[in-house]
């Protein structure tokens, strides 16, 4: 064998000894072996010559190591890999082999997530079934705050302290005790949820702002409470108090600081009050639930329907009739106990099992808005307690924009992202009022907004006139022996799952061979998590500083699997991992992750639920639609016909967010200048590069572009009219100049430039 040969190969495996004993794939620049400094050819481990290399920042330098060497450093020991657990498909088919479950539970949110969860953990037999995606409906459409709730504790005062409770003290004094026990337990359930997945939540900062030093109209409805700016930081340390002081501390900013933290805003503020709140990606978070709930055993199945109840002659229930919403195939499912966590949605369930049942829950409608960055400081919020009308609105920096929320509007729940355009305009007034005079917020300013239905509960078998309550109730049908919980919030989904299987258990005389660990047990992705991950991230795998970050707080120590698949960029910084949508930090590698791991279903469920993308800016997330379409087509094996039938899926329920409206003059540039963009769809639908399209294809164009046809006879009348030949197809000169001269671009600019507010419906629908 060649002498020179050896000696490579031996300075090679010297320097990988040294790198795997140092933990880190980084040597200095000034290293004598680096491939600049070295003679000798790099040699992979079976002594073939490498050519190429790449090079990647480092705590000890500049480092330059041959692919294959950081390849043998990649697959090295650097944390847990993801946990495997069944396809949907491997789902489906435990559900239908007629195994009776100790528990059934039908809801997928986080409570029902968590329910299963906890099940799970004390070793019973559970299965859990989402008629769309964990948590599509209310548990992805929140505020994004692990709060306690000072609010609560405000409003419970300000009750105490009302004029008719003076003839019913104990009464009042109960009432209070009740509001306090609920923020006390929350304070808890912040703790566990922030100290357990720390790759999931954050704490976040809020400033309240005070102009002067009486607040009037006085907040929290009492006047008590006007002199909430003199107060406030005693009421904020009696707040941290109650979580132990676990949470950051509270403190003053003063106004020089607030000047230079809040640049944007009318500096006339006195002082601003900072207290912290946990922050988390709430539709992330179910994810995990769900996905953790599968590692412990749990049966878990999205897009599976609950449509009817199954009974023995006695009336007592033994499962449910459902339906797979993918395939329409229905089966049964048969369970010792069963639990209804539909959230706002409830009611629904319930009228399933007795159609004479009364409501428990009295839903209430919130509105949030996305803005630009700069409208809000990295890092730190702020709360406006005096709303006009009494509200309290919240100013949050998120994902890398401002997230403005939330209205609250009494009314049954609806499946619907769409906002009322009315309530976008009120949050856009409320933002006004703070911002200083050389400031505008615009309605072209707000990138997506969308509504999120609350589940305000109050149990049907309790005593006449009991009030509707925030915290949540648990109640059981005597007749059928099921189980509903409802009500709460997102910080204390896990003691309401608690709860519910404690008294299922309870109930139905089951025997779990273990207790709940849920009150320790990390979520998916946590187990061993680091807090330096992103620098492991950047340092061993040559992903830009941003997406370490993002993989870091999306996938925890799983975040490593998804740098492993990572694609090279040809560039010289960052070398691994291409972007998914430019300006946000998702890597083109998370989509075949996600569909491999994560029982992803739908291209609108990785825009919307498991990307944000879509709440974060509806236009970013129309344009990156055709491109994720490809990738979830190659991952999971779609037809052309069944990728299209997604595209025009996404792009319908797209629409009916609440995106920018632009001004006259923005309009017409705007639309003019999409008419290259028109030429890249015609070439998309036109799959067999024809030159040409028919009918379909013609309607699917449209759609893409934001002016989709309801009426298939409209779109054939407009289609013949572009069709000269009669031969039933059109070229791309033909389409262009229907859509510019006479066609889909008139009618988009009438579109945007015409204001249509009404009341359930958002103008925002309009496509751009």
């Amino acid at each position: 064998m060649n002498r020179g040969s050896n000696l490579s190969k031996a300075i090679l495996a010297h320097r990988r000894k040294l790198l795997l004993a140092t933990g880190t794939t980084a040597v200095t620049g000034a290293s004598f072996f680096s491939e600049e400094n070295s003679s000798l050819p790099t040699l992979d481990k079976h002594g073939k010559r490498l050519d190429r290399t790449f090079a990647f920042p480092s705590a000890l330098g500049l480092a330059t190591m041959s692919t294959t060497e950081c390849k043998e450093a990649k697959v090295k020991d650097l944390g847990p890999t993801t946990i495997p657990i069944p396809t949907r498909d491997e789902q489906l088919s435990k559900l239908k082999k007629g195994e009776t479950f100790d528990i059934l539970v039908v809801g997928g949110g986080a409570t029902g997530a968590g329910a299963a969860l906890d099940a799970a953990t004390r070793g019973l037999s559970v299965a859990m079934i989402e008629r769309g995606d964990f948590g599509n409906e209310t548990s992805a459409r929140s505020t994004k705050l692990i709060w306690a709730g000072i609010r609560y504790i405000a409003t419970g005062f300000s009750a105490l302290l009302r004029f008719h409770n003076i003839t019913r003290p104990l009464d009042a004094i109960s009432d209070f005790m009740g509001e306090f026990n609920m923020v006390m337990g929350a304070h808890k359930e912040r703790r566990i949820l922030l100290e357990n997945n720390p790759h999931l939540t954050n704490w976040v900062p809020i400033a309240i702002p005070f102009t002067s030093w009486v607040s009037w109209p006085a907040p929290f409805g009492h006047p008590i409470f006007a002199t909430a700016p003199v107060v406030m930081p005693l009421v904020m340390k009696f707040y941290d108090g109650m979580s132990g002081f676990t949470c950051p501390p509270s403190h003053i900013m003063g106004k020089k600081r607030a000047a230079r933290k809040f640049p944007q805003l009318d500096q006339d503020a006195k002082y601003f009050s900072v207290f912290y709140e946990g922050q988390h990606n709430d539709s992330r978070t179910n994810t995990c639930i769900a996905l953790t709930a599968a590692e412990e055993g749990a049966t878990v199945a999205n897009y599976v329907e609950m449509i009817d109840i199954l009974k023995d002659k006695s009336g007592k229930a033994t499962g449910i009739k459902c339906r797979d919403n993918l395939s329409g195939k229905t089966f049964q499912v048969h369970a010792k106990a069963i639990v209804f966590a539909g959230g706002p949605f409830t009611d629904s369930l319930r009228k399933m099992e007795d159609k004479n049942s009364e409501p428990a829950v009295n839903a209430a409608a919130g509105t949030h808005i996305v803005l630009p960055n700069y409208f809000c400081p990295a890092g730190i919020g702020m709360l406006d307690i005096n709303t006009s009308d009494g509200r309290f609105l919240f100013f949050l920096p998120w994902e890398g924009h401002t997230l403005i929320g939330t209205t609250d509007r009494k009314g049954p729940a609806e499946s619907s992202y769409g906002p009322p355009e009315q309530e976008i305009r009120y949050l856009l007034d409320e933002v006004q009022k703070y911002l200083a005079g050389d400031i505008k917020v615009r309605r072209s300013d707000v990138l997506s907004a969308w509504q999120g239905y609350r589940p305000l509960a109050s149990d049907p078998n309790a005593p006449p006139g009991a009030p509707v309550s925030r915290d949540h109730i648990i109640s059981v049908n005597p007749d059928t022996g099921v189980t509903f919980i409802t009500g709460g919030k997102w910080t204390t989904y896990r003691e309401m799952a608690e709860d519910v299987i404690d008294r299922v258990i309870s109930l139905h005389k089951l025997n779990p061979p273990k207790e709940s660990s849920t009150a320790t047990r990390p979520l998916r992705g946590g187990v061993g998590y680091r807090r330096n991950l992103p620098i492991t991230l950047v340092q061993d795998f040559g992903v830009s500083e941003e997406s370490a970050k993002h993989l870091a707080r999306t996938y925890g120590m799983n975040a490593l699997d998804v740098c492993r698949m990572a694609t090279p960029t040809s560039k010289r910084w960052p070398r691994f991992g291409n972007v998914l949508i430019e300006g946000f930090p998702y890597l083109e590698d998370e989509i075949p992750y996600i569909c491999k791991h994560e029982m992803v279903c739908t291209l609108t469920d990785m825009l919307t639920l498991r990307t944000r993308v879509a709440y974060l800016n509806k236009d970013a997330a129309i344009a990156a639609a055709p491109k994720i379409a490809d990738l979830m087509a190659k991952e999971l094996g779609w037809s052309w016909r069944e990728k299209k039938r997604q595209l025009n899926d996404a792009l319908e329920v797209l629409s009916t967010f609440g995106g920018p409206i632009p001004d006259k003059a923005a309009a017409a540039l705007e639309l003019s200048t999409e008419l290259k963009t028109v030429r890249e769809v015609f070439e998309k639908m036109d799959l067999g590069s024809t030159g040409y399209i028919d009918l379909t294809e013609f309607m699917d164009c449209c759609t893409m572009l934001g002016m989709p046809f309801k009426d298939r006879q409209k779109a054939k009348k407009a289609f013949e009219t572009i069709d000269s030949k009669g031969d039933g197809k059109i070229d791309m000169g033909e389409f262009v100049a229907w859509w510019e001269k006479g066609g889909g671009l008139q009618a988009q600019i009438a579109n945007k430039l015409k204001f249509k507010a009404t009341k359930e419906t958002s103008v925002g629908a309009a496509f751009g």
